[in-house]
């Protein structure tokens, strides 16, 4: 997901605990195309029988360099697990964090450790009411003018979009109220489309917001000077 004014992006897996009883897992602070490459390659290497475990370090995920693994604390699911929540409909369930580390070998704890490191990549094993910063104060519904479609709800969009290389030229809404944002309608050929979430989408294309009026069955073209159209 897109982490708009937040420090980074993350990125996190739905159905490990599902489907193989192995903890979720997450990333922070890497694009997130990236993050779900490197949770792919998590997520294989337990299929292959090489599970997660508490406090780990892990060689098999980046080209020489070492990944370490911690729990994320429940305080911390609603604001930026919704996705998996919803997924389970209700927790407990185990998510975990994976983190990486700087040049030098460094994790964002180590003295030393690179600036971006540190940032990017919150403590979630630490209780968010012993937390502080802006990872602490995200509420996924502050300042969020989508009333029925939250930022972890999936959507559908062009890959060009979706990557934020190329501007949203038309949205959509279908009856059954499913998003879908596309480029320039002129173009050659329809791109195709991928399903990633709301609030990605937003990060990439703050203006978003000023069409969250459309209805289902709905649908907006962005108009010559820019702008996106008015509801009424």
């Amino acid at each position: 997901m897109a982490g708009g004014d937040l420090p980074g992006d993350w990125s996190y897996t739905i159905g490990l605990w599902h489907s193989l009883r192995s903890p979720e897992i997450s990333v922070f602070g890497v694009p997130a195309q990236t993050g779900m490459r490197i949770l792919n390659v998590l997520g294989d290497a337990i299929r292959e029988g090489n599970p997660l475990e508490p406090d780990q370090r892990r060689h098999d995920v980046l080209t020489g360099y070492p990944v370490a693994i911690r729990p994320v604390h429940p305080s911390w699911y609603q604001s930026f697990f919704g996705a998996g929540l919803d997924y389970y409909q209700r927790p407990p369930l185990p998510i975990t964090q994976m983190f990486w580390p700087d040049k030098q070998g460094r994790f964002p704890w180590d003295e030393g450790v690179d600036e971006a490191c540190r940032t990017t990549q919150p403590l979630l094993w630490i209780p968010r009411e012993d937390s502080s910063g802006p990872w602490a104060d995200e509420d996924p519904k502050r300042n969020w003018p989508f009333t029925t479609t939250l930022p972890y709800h999936e959507v559908r969009a062009a890959a060009s979009v979706a990557d934020g290389s190329n501007p949203v030229m038309r949205a959509e809404r279908s009856e059954a109220g499913v998003w879908t944002f596309e480029g320039d309608p002129s173009a050659q050929g329809r791109e195709e489309l991928v399903t990633t979430t709301l609030g990605h989408l937003v990060g990439h294309h703050p203006d978003l917001k000023n069409i969250a009026w459309l209805a289902p069955g709905q649908s907006a073209l962005r108009l010559a000077d820019g702008a996106w159209p008015t509801g009424s």
